[in-house]
């Protein structure tokens, strides 16, 4: 059954052992809502930057890099690699996801803008978190299919790992035989994923994040020294492509060009600071460097593991020829080509750690977030301890619409610039709401509407789409959106003016000087962290709030931060791009 090894299914179940009694502790430190959803804001630099990693790194990142790579080559890499450029940008946003003192990204909006904004942007919220998990465990369950069951080998037969016809996860099971492999895997993947989640909310989460960010790290390189070994090192590797050059260039002449390039990194500034978990995985750090750190470390890692998935694209291309295989296939079938008995396991435990805390932080942000902006909203009163019940019920939801949903995607690139064209039409409202005072709840629903309609105006009455049309559309909707926020917010009446002080000094506000908060009015509860705004300070409060602040400490680490990510973004981009020479010309 499935091909594997007894070595296999002994490392399976070892990892699966291990998911199941981190759960298990990790329930036992869920007191209340604050533990479920933000793990207590106890996490350091080291489990912090574990979590930006897990959280925002996943097997359809690999599969799709992979997948693109096969397609185009290594300017693949681009397709995860494009943040590289932001990443100064992170130190500098990060503190005011930690200074916020909310739960999610919905309640730092509604303190801003209000309830009825709020309310948007948690169903958008909602649908995000279900669409990005359908988009992952679409991923997972297509490259444990081509691990499992390849199509094709460069041996020119089964490769050492791989099933016969009709042997595979269906063989022997009546009518489920007839459904491909990966239809099969989704709802296996989800349920493991889910039960601990729900047990052991955000701290189970982090805590598996640790495992999988160094599983995810051996999966991205495990690849690399058994091909290298296969072709005979570069002379081979590049005598296996019909043109190494064309397959290592960086920049295309269409589809993936540097106006490409250039308008997908700005894209992903706007798509990241809306994206649902951010809050928790910023919020959740013990203090504000600890976020920093860990925050910017994770990004960087996980541009660091970009690098062999682009490779791996390349590889298959080297092992199968280009366009032999489905790209979705392309990072599956390498590996159970190229590793012996024992590895298939491994590779398929990383593989499964790389999606299953994905899918908790998802979860547990969907749940916050439900739990928090709408149920909280309905039944006011309801006790704490019915909140924690009310957020796994919402766990379970969420579990119930991410399964079907997964069977709707049949292309991981095209999920991929889905999910980059849709998460930023939200992100406008963001930069209006900490950069401009003036802007108002008017002007960031515009903004939003405004930027969806450009969205939908590009692709269904300009057509464009796929790659070569992706820049152009960020291009438009962005600037739409931007243009309309800033419009309406101008011909509309302001915030009330007190309220939009009072919350500019909660993200200036750094943390360990909470007394400047007390001062103004607003309201810490207990032992969490979090500040409630009741709009009692007064402009003097205020005033006293702002002259007690210290700053200096804070900005030295900002610009100090600023300039070293500055240095680490261009060795990074160097670092890619001597790579790409000394393969294509050695």
């Amino acid at each position: 059954m499935f091909s594997l090894s007894p070595i296999d299914w002994i490392i399976l179940l070892t990892y699966f052992a291990i998911v199941a009694l981190i759960g298990f502790v990790a329930s036992r430190l869920v007191r209340n809502r604050e533990d479920f959803v933000m793990g207590g804001r106890r996490f350091g630099k080291l489990m912090t930057t574990f979590f930006a990693f897990g959280a925002g790194t996943h097997a359809d990142s690999a599969t799709g890099v992979a997948s693109q790579s096969y397609k185009v080559g290594f300017a693949g890499f681009w397709y995860q690699g494009v943040m590289i450029f932001t990443l100064p940008i992170y130190w500098l946003l990060v503190p005011v996801f930690r200074r916020a003192r909310v739960q999610t990204t919905a309640d730092f909006f509604e303190r801003r803008f209000g309830t009825g904004f709020m309310l948007l942007y948690a169903l958008f919220a909602l649908f995000l978190m279900v669409a990005f998990s359908s988009t992952g465990l679409y991923g997972t369950a297509k490259l444990i299919e081509a691990l499992l069951t390849p199509q094709v080998s460069f041996l020119g037969e089964a490769g050492a790992n791989a099933a016969p016809v009709g042997t595979g996860a269906g063989a022997g099971l009546g009518g489920l035989a007839q459904l491909p492999l990966w239809q099969l895997m989704i709802p296996v993947i989800a349920i493991i994923s889910f039960l601990y989640a729900i047990a052991g909310g955000l701290v189970a989460a982090v805590w598996n994040d640790f495992l999988q960010g160094i599983l995810t790290i051996v999966m991205s390189v495990l690849l690399i020294p058994f091909f290298w070994h296969h072709v005979g090192g570069l002379e081979g590797f590049q005598a296996k492509l019909d043109d190494p050059e064309q397959a290592f260039r960086l920049v295309l002449d269409k589809d993936m060009t540097l106006f490409w390039i250039v308008m997908v990194s700005i894209n992903s500034l706007f798509s990241m600071v809306v994206q649902p978990h951010i809050m928790a995985n910023a919020g959740s750090a013990a203090t504000e460097m600890d976020s920093r750190v860990g925050f910017v470390g994770g990004l960087v890692l996980k541009r660091l593991m970009t690098i062999p998935w682009a490779l791996t694209g390349v590889m298959a291309i080297a092992l199968f020829g280009p366009a032999t295989i489905a790209g979705d296939h392309a990072f599956g079938d390498t590996a159970q080509a190229l590793l012996p008995v024992g590895f298939v396991g491994l590779m398929i435990a990383c593989v499964m750690a790389s999606i299953m805390d994905n899918l908790a932080v998802f979860m547990i942000s969907f749940a916050g977030t439900y739990t928090n902006s709408i149920h909280l909203k309905i039944w006011p009163r309801t006790p704490e301890r019915h909140l924690v019940l009310t957020s796994r019920i919402a766990s379970i939801a969420f579990a119930v619409l991410v399964i079907p949903l997964s069977y709707a995607f049949t292309d991981i690139p095209s999920a991929m610039r889905f999910m980059f064209q849709t998460v930023p039409i939200m992100g406008v409202s963001f930069f209006l709401a900490i950069l401009w005072p003036r802007a108002n709840r008017y002007g960031a629903v515009a903004s939003f509407a405004a930027a969806l309609l450009a969205l939908l105006v590009a692709k269904y009455h300009f057509g464009w789409q796929g790659d070569s049309g992706l820049p152009a559309t960020i291009t438009l909707y962005l600037g739409v959106g931007i243009f309309a926020g800033l419009l309406i917010s101008v011909v509309t009446p302001p915030e009330e003016p007190l309220r939009t002080r009072r919350f500019f000094l909660l993200i200036r506000t750094p943390v360990g000087q909470e007394a400047a908060l007390r001062t103004a009015g607003m309201i810490e509860q207990p032992g969490t962290g979090t500040f409630s705004d009741p709009g009692t300070g007064t402009a003097d409060d205020l005033e006293r709030a702002e002259r007690s602040l210290m700053l200096a400490r804070a900005r030295r680490e900002s610009l100090h931060g600023f300039v070293w990510l500055t240095f680490i973004a261009i060795g990074l981009i160097a670092l890619v791009w001597f790579l790409s020479r000394w393969l294509a010309t050695g």
